[in-house]
């Protein structure tokens, strides 16, 4: 079984969609770290921290030997502009040998320069629905919508491939 380590960015656009429960039907063992949990406790995510809780979600919780691994690698992302919830995600992918899910651009770009599997919040879609968990047409309106959100509701995702996504759903359903 393949393992997914996942980012509150993730978290927060699939939970904002109102799919995050369909993640848990695709055949991965799901961890996040306990500086994730807080940053969702933090912003009010209730529907992430009860997949936690439930125990759909893995917390992993870095202490004790790992500490030293850890503060090295924190050290070493220190001039990417990483947060520690950033780099413990990293960690236990690297950790792990686990794909890492995060929208987060300087997180990629650093766990790339590591070799670690990253994908985003569409890449995730993009297995829904080609899995038929997530109807093309609701992916395209969940997408859509999530968008179309402003203020501190908004979120970040990457336009063209967004428009690309959305065009080829409503083609293909």
């Amino acid at each position: 079984m393949k393992i997914a380590v996942k980012d509150a960015n993730v978290f927060i656009d699939l939970e904002s969609m109102g799919i995050l429960d369909l993640w848990f039907q695709l055949s991965y063992v799901t961890i996040t770290s306990s500086y994730v949990v807080v940053e969702l406790e933090a912003g009010g995510h209730a529907n992430s921290l009860a997949s936690i809780r439930a125990g759909q979600v893995v917390e992993s919780v870095i202490e004790g030997a790992e500490m030293e691994a850890f503060d090295k690698l924190l050290q070493e992302s220190e001039s990417a502009g990483l947060s520690v919830a950033d780099v413990s995600v990293m960690y236990l992918a690297m950790r792990e040998d686990a794909m890492l899910l995060s929208g987060d651009k300087p997180l990629r770009n650093q766990a790339k320069l590591r070799a670690i599997e990253v994908h985003g919040t569409l890449w995730i879609m993009d297995q829904l629905v080609s899995a038929n968990i997530l109807d093309g047409q609701v992916a395209a309106q969940r997408l859509e919508a999530l968008l179309a959100r402003v203020g501190r509701e908004r979120r970040y995702l990457p336009k063209a491939d967004c428009a690309t996504r959305i065009r080829r759903w409503r083609t293909e359903s």
